[in-house]
């Protein structure tokens, strides 16, 4: 991509990014930081040394909305002791509120949307001559291959890339699910020609990267243009051969995926593609057919069991993920009993659980026979009790076995030892040589966590 035109006022300014939410929103962050470095700024150890504060939003549940709130408050106190600081809100919550962030004499000079980070560079220029507030929140309907936030894309930060990135492969959903607000604030689905995403893979891989994980919020429905014709396009599994050919890449790992979308030859790409990780995270959000129905999730349990069956009688080794929600709308004791039996059928080897939040605007909302905080409370703890359970025990049975460790860098709690995670996604810390990072290692898993295992090298392998 062209640098950015600099201005004298951009060059040496501090940046400080602040990021809640899923996959998505992480690339955003690290886009933003690669276009505000290719304008000369450098990041700030501190939110008090920052020139340019931005934080990119979630609006998925309440809580992350109110974080923000909370931190936009405390940005008042700051802006007063330093009159030139831009603040910024940008990501989902942006794209839903848009200008209404600005009221009220909130200390915010940007609201910038989803699909408008490419134009981050201007808008601060704009903003530190002008001193005028902006909003830039329009949202593509269809890919727009003219300079857009998804065809715009900065790969390297300074020139630097790490061991693992996120290559996003697709934008916006067209699901529509009753609780969830990720289509109006991130639009109808839009994928990336197939050209651009190996480019930057290719670019990546060139500067370091090990692996890659395509991300999207239905990767499953990925249909990237691969030609000159409207219909010469690529499903996701093809993509994923061609990625599996990129040289020196040693990894491939994709989320999220959609139960209804989850192809065949989809199936076969995870189970003969050397270089896909045997992991699969593919949401259930309740075991339960009429709350499933009520979510608009487009499959049944018994679907998604068959499903589940096919996949790991072709791959017995694979790890399986997911998303659950209690407390959906009218969902009565016995259905939220459905959905334990359905964990413990399954025996998820993680999951992200979580009770339903009401968001504005969405149909789920507005629904009848909306349940008690205090039974979505206890649904949950019991939920998560049911499944740390699971998940300890699954990695009890894996003890003694030799995993291949993508190796990361030096563990955050103990920095003698080296972290990493096992092609089937799952920690191991284990003690080792920091010249082993970014190269794989066989570690054999010693002892059990619940987020893991501690390891130690296998016989025969050198540090």
């Amino acid at each position: 991509m062209e640098r950015p035109h600099l201005l004298m006022s951009t060059a040496g300014l501090a940046y400080k990014i602040l990021t809640w939410g899923c996959q998505m929103n992480e690339d955003d962050s690290i886009q933003m930081a690669n276009l505000l470095e290719q304008m000369g700024c450098v990041e700030a150890a501190e939110e008090c040394d920052a020139d340019i504060i931005l934080l990119n939003t979630c609006s998925v549940r309440e809580k992350p909305e109110q974080k923000v709130r909370s931190k936009i408050g405390e940005f008042r106190a700051l802006k007063e002791a330093k009159p030139g600081l831009i603040v910024g809100v940008c990501g989902c919550m942006a794209q839903r509120e848009g200008k209404a962030l600005l009221k009220h004499g909130a200390p915010v000079d940007l609201v910038i949307g989803t699909a408008c980070i490419h134009e981050l560079p201007k808008l601060i220029e704009g903003a530190l001559k002008s001193k005028r507030r902006v909003v830039a929140d329009r949202m593509p309907e269809a890919w727009e291959n003219n300079g857009g936030a998804e065809s715009a894309r900065v790969v390297c930060k300074t020139g630097k890339v790490g061991i693992k990135a996120f290559v996003p492969v697709m934008y916006g959903c067209n699901n529509h699910c009753t609780y969830c607000v990720v289509p109006s604030a991130r639009g109808p689905e839009r994928s990336r020609p197939v050209s651009d995403v190996m480019a930057e893979i290719k670019q990546l891989v060139a500067a370091g990267c090990r692996q890659v994980t395509l991300v999207g919020q239905n990767v499953n429905s990925y249909a990237g243009s691969c030609g000159k014709a409207a219909d010469d396009t690529a499903t996701f599994a093809e993509l994923l051969t061609m990625v599996n050919d990129v040289k020196s890449l040693l990894r491939i790992r994709f989320t999220t995926s959609h139960p209804k979308d989850m192809s065949e030859n989809l199936i076969r790409a995870l189970e003969e593609l050397p270089k896909v990780c045997e992991h699969l995270h593919l949401p259930i959000q309740s075991g339960d057919d009429e709350i499933l129905d009520r979510m608009g999730r487009g499959y049944t349990a018994a679907h998604y069991l068959d499903l589940l069956e096919r996949l790991r009688t072709r791959m017995p080794e694979v790890a399986v993920t997911t998303d659950i929600m209690v407390g959906f709308p009218g969902e009565t004791h016995e259905q939220f009993l459905n959905t334990l039996e359905l964990m413990n059928e399954v025996k998820y080897d993680a999951a992200f659980m979580f009770a339903f939040n009401p968001r504005p605007g969405t149909p789920a909302a507005k629904m009848d026979c909306q349940v008690e905080q205090k039974v979505k409370t206890l649904r949950l703890i019991e939920l998560i009790a049911v499944q740390n359970e699971i998940t300890l025990q699954k990695n009890k049975e894996e003890l003694g076995t030799v995993f291949e460790v993508l190796v990361e860098g030096p563990s955050e709690k103990d920095p003698d030892m080296l972290t990493g995670y096992t092609r089937t996604n799952k920690t191991v810390n284990f003690p080792g040589k920091r010249s082993m990072i970014g190269k794989l290692a066989q570690v054999t898993a010693v002892k059990a966590h619940p987020w893991g295992f501690t390891g130690e090298l296998a016989e025969g392998m050198s540090d």
